[in-house]
Formats: C-alpha cells, sequence, structure tokens
C-alpha cells in the first residue's frame, strides 16, 4: 500500500503546485507597469551612486568663429584601455556618435567607425563606467563642430541627442 500511496501523494502535490501558481495576464501587466514607472522615475536612479555620475555633467556655450555660440556638454572622462588608439590622440573636443552601457557595443561601434574612414575614433568612459564612441578629437571646438557638421546623413547610425560635442577638459588617461 505504501508503495502506491507515495507517488499518489507526490502527484497531486505537484500538480496543485503547478496549477496555483500561473502567471495572469493582470499579474504581468501590474509587473510591467511597476518597471516601467521605476525606469522612468528620476529618482530611482538620483538615488544611486550611478545616479551621481550621470549628473556630473554640465552644459556649457562656447563661441565659435563668425560669432556662433554651441552648446558641449563637458564631463570627466577617460580613454578606454585597449582601443588602439594612443592618449595624445585625445584633445579637449570630442564629437560623440554612440553611448552605450556595455564595452562590447563601444568597441564594436570603435571598430567599425575604424573600418569606415575614421581611424582615430575611440572609446571614452565615464567612471560609472558609461562608454563614449568618439569619431575625432579636436583641439578647439571650431574643428569639432566642423566634424560634426561633415557628418553625412545617415552615415553613422545615430539617434537624439547625437552627434553633439563633449568638453574633456577633466580628461584623464587611465592609470598603467
Amino acid at each position: 500500500m505504501k508503495h502506491i500511496f507515495y507517488p499518489i501523494v507526490a502527484l497531486i502535490a505537484v500538480c496543485a503546485a503547478m496549477s496555483g501558481c500561473r502567471t495572469s495576464e493582470a499579474n504581468y501587466s501590474q509587473a510591467y507597469e511597476r518597471a516601467m514607472a521605476g525606469r522612468d522615475s528620476a529618482m530611482a536612479i538620483d538615488s544611486t551612486i550611478y545616479g551621481r555620475y550621470r549628473r556630473d555633467f554640465t552644459t556649457q556655450q562656447v563661441q565659435l568663429a563668425g560669432g556662433r555660440t554651441a552648446d558641449v556638454i563637458v564631463q570627466r572622462v577617460k580613454l578606454t584601455d585597449g582601443m588602439g588608439v594612443p592618449p595624445e590622440y585625445l584633445r579637449r573636443y570630442n564629437v560623440v556618435v554612440g553611448r552605450f552601457k556595455q564595452i562590447f557595443n563601444a568597441r564594436s561601434m570603435r571598430e567599425r567607425l575604424a573600418d569606415s574612414g575614421f581611424p582615430r575614433a575611440m572609446v571614452l568612459e565615464t567612471a560609472e563606467p558609461y562608454y563614449y564612441v568618439v569619431i575625432n578629437s579636436f583641439a578647439t571646438a571650431d574643428e569639432a563642430f566642423a566634424a560634426m557638421d561633415s557628418i553625412a546623413e545617415g552615415a553613422i547610425a545615430m539617434r537624439p541627442p547625437l552627434p553633439y560635442v563633449l568638453d574633456a577638459t577633466a580628461a584623464r588617461t587611465p592609470r598603467r
């Protein structure tokens, strides 16, 4: 009798457990709404250390030739190791064409750019880290904005607010 009783009890317990744990459409919708609200909430990010680094930039206006002014983002960045670009290529003004959370994506875009005629493409990173793909680096804002304006429409896949000029005044090269 024991040989039959224990398997039947185990089968009933498994069936009860499986039928009681089904996800309903209402549960899924509720979880999705909570996740979206958390993602879109500035408080969710700002309360973390990552929020501090994301806020660790300013926007400044620079005077360009011809009396024109333009906005630049000023942020502390460093040249990412292993990108094949010497540290002396990093200048103050950088034309950013990609932003990524994962180094793999930034490295992949940088390699595609280098193969497509941008040999000085590089990856800069913040302390978070957050990775910026730069097509070139320039000593003056005029040179950077001229390069940014010359990027052919559709030549590089970008979503707004890209491209923009990053002022790496506080730039650091990696420690060795």
